[in-house]
């Protein structure tokens, strides 16, 4: 019997999209419920897309409370081919993390066969490396066959529907540090 046999992945449902907004606020503080609403909405009714099939995903225990959850989307890379791009993984278990993590990572692999995938691309949130923050999420990826691959950059354009990111602060230092 395994560590995650109490844990199940299933695609959010409809009326599941206000349950996980807890959890997408331990990742995105600022992001407001409408924000996440009109976010889940998109990825909710573009499944019937064939063409390019996303949706979210959840990993939830017998009871049905959301301990995990990532976004995707189908999408062509130009070094893999078709890939399942994978944003926005959350997974929030006080006691065991590597339960719904494995759950999470099962999924991901299952979707990205099902739908012709030679390929994984994972973007983790800033911090989800950083000791204290989720240590063992990072180790499950790798532990299941992940490696570093690329460094995505991100640079906000004032205020362009970025889910109302913190403004960042402006510093004179700024200018004169190194790359």
């Amino acid at each position: 019997m395994g560590m995650d046999d109490s844990f199940i992945a299933k695609p959010l449902g409809q009326r599941q999209i206000d349950q996980a907004y807890p959890l997408v606020r331990a990742v995105a503080p600022d992001l407001a419920v409408e924000q996440w609403r009109a976010f889940a909405a998109v990825f909710l009714a573009r499944k019937e897309a064939p063409a390019a099939p996303s949706g979210i995903m959840t990993v939830q225990n017998a009871r049905g409370y959301i301990h995990g959850l990532y976004s995707f989307t189908v999408e062509q890379s130009l070094r893999h081919g078709r890939i399942l791009a994978v944003t926005n993984v959350v997974v929030l278990d006080l006691f065991d993390m590597t339960g719904p993590a494995e759950t999470l990572l099962r999924s991901m692999e299952g979707l990205a066969r099902g739908h012709g995938c030679s390929a994984i691309h994972t973007t983790l949130l800033e911090g989800a490396a950083e000791p204290g923050s989720q240590p063992s999420l990072l180790g499950c990826f790798r532990n299941e066959g992940y490696r570093a691959e690329a460094l995505r950059l991100c640079k906000p354009l004032d205020g362009a529907n970025d889910n109302k990111a913190r403004p960042q602060q402006s510093d004179s230092r700024d200018a004169e540090r190194p790359l």
